[in-house]
């Protein structure tokens, strides 16, 4: 069973950093406004692919993440994007600090 936790949403047009600490991939929308097929690759912070998505020419392609995502070890950034409009990228993150895991101020004990 997954934690609840608050879903962020951030939108992104180039390459760069979306989130810098460790958090998971719920969902994604993409925007294709142009003649061609678009596509974004996310990596972790360990330049490592985690999620490579493609969207037909001139559609929206929608996609929810099943459980609880895919994790981004410290932090997620767009390593590519290409003949998208945009991207907007559904994320949960939560902080872990001396062993214990904060969600919406509740302290959780955690283990690796």
């Amino acid at each position: 069973m997954g934690m609840k936790s608050d879903v962020k949403a951030v939108r992104v047009t180039g390459t760069g950093s979306v989130f810098a600490g460790r958090t998971r991939l719920r969902g994604i929308i993409l925007s294709n406004a142009t003649a061609g097929a678009g596509t974004i690759t996310l990596q972790d912070g360990n330049s490592v692919t985690q999620f490579v998505g493609d969207c037909p020419a001139g559609d929206v392609f929608a996609f929810n993440i099943p459980e609880d995502g895919i994790l981004f070890v410290g932090g997620m950034t767009v390593s590519a994007i290409s003949g998208l409009t945009a991207a907007t990228i559904l994320l949960i993150s939560r902080r872990l600090i001396n062993g214990y895991l904060w969600n919406n101020n509740f302290r959780i004990k955690f283990f690796y």
